[in-house]
């Protein structure tokens, strides 16, 4: 071993100290490149005796690795570190028990990311539009570990088809930086048809999706259609290609039914129950939402906060509030009618229980 004196300001805190290079205990990488945010494992020996990692100014304590044995060590890169320029390379300090240190290097490349997905389930051959950073760098995607077919990619949008035989899974995404992997499941309705979101709806036009301009067949708007507009735009969209946009400015009189939108006549069984679920999102809080009926059979369920991130809402409609062959499921979206905000309402399905 070979003692040094070192002195940086990513070796430790800038202290002044000798060091024994054990560089040769660090035989290798998972990947010869890696991004900020991905996976890497570290190989070699005595690793179990690590402490922490370096790469360049940013640091990976013990804690954090996500896993650690005398031969291997795996982590997430920090977002923090920057890809290299061209020809350049990130050095990577281990600082071991003692006085040991080892010193490698690694190329830095920009990583993909999946910020959200919709669906959030599909069945075989269903379009999947996933947002994120970086997607044009993607050179392949598994569902679980179904491989699926990319339809379209951009840096921010990145579009696939459900494979054939896959499980409710994670959406895996590879590039030469290594495999990014979704934080929820995507369900798979092949293989839980039964599954939430895998339903039929009984109501038309389930996603919002026929209809022309403004307008949407199957729907009427009730109240406030001066505030409900289509969007395709990705992001405002959870399923499909089309959702409601609503922009309301604040100048309504109080009464949540003021901005209302309900489903055209749903046949109904008098006396028995059925779920309504629906998707929706806002760009600032202050939106919310409730279920009400048509003829009004004195179901208004409590306001619900319509939150920044794309929120499934389930709303129960008990069988004595069924007194009709015919009824039609309204969204009353006026509640804080004093402020300003915009949201967006996707995949609205009634079921029967």
């Amino acid at each position: 071993m070979v003692a040094t004196s070192i002195i940086s300001c990513d070796n430790d805190d800038a202290i002044t100290y000798s060091v024994n290079d054990v560089s040769s205990r660090v035989t290798g990488f998972s990947s010869p490149k890696t991004g900020p945010g991905a996976e890497l494992t570290i190989t070699g020996s005595h690793l179990d005796d690590v402490q922490r990692i370096f790469m360049g100014n940013s640091i990976i304590t013990k804690a954090n690795f996500v896993s650690h044995t005398e031969s291997a060590i795996t982590f997430n890169v920090p977002t923090s570190v920057t890809p290299n320029e061209e020809n350049e390379k990130t050095r990577l300090l281990v600082v071991f028990g003692g006085s040991a240190r080892a010193t490698k290097e690694i190329e830095v490349v920009p990583f993909q990311a999946i910020s959200s997905f919709t669906p959030f389930s599909a069945a075989e051959g269903e379009t999947v539009t996933l947002l994120g950073v970086n997607l044009d760098l993607v050179t392949g995607v598994k569902v679980g570990t179904a491989d699926a077919t990319v339809i379209s990619q951009t840096p921010t949008v990145l579009k696939f088809s459900m494979p054939a035989g896959a499980e409710t899974s994670k959406i895996m995404l590879a590039s030469e930086a290594g495999i990014s992997a979704s934080r929820s499941d995507l369900i798979s309705c092949s293989a839980d048809p039964s599954g939430m979101g895998c339903k039929q709806g009984l109501n038309q036009n389930t996603g919002f999706e026929d209809g022309a301009g403004d307008d949407f067949t199957g729907w009427a708007k009730q109240n406030g259609g001066q505030f409900m507009f289509a969007t395709t735009v990705p992001g405002e969209v959870f399923g499909g290609n089309r959702a409601i946009k609503v922009a309301r400015d604040g100048t309504l009189s109080s009464g949540e039914w003021r901005l209302q939108l309900h489903t055209n006549f749903v046949d109904t069984e008098i006396g028995a129950s059925y779920t309504v679920t629906l998707w929706a999102r806002a760009t600032v809080a202050g939106a919310g939402i409730r279920l009400s009926l048509s003829p009004d059979t004195g179901l208004y369920t409590a306001t619900a906060p319509v939150t920044t991130e794309w929120q499934l809402f389930t709303f129960e409609v008990p069988g004595e509030r069924i007194q009709n062959a015919q009824t039609k499921f309204s969204l009353d979206m006026n509640a804080n009618n004093t402020v300003a905000t915009t949201f967006f309402i996707d995949d609205f399905k009634v079921t029967k229980n």
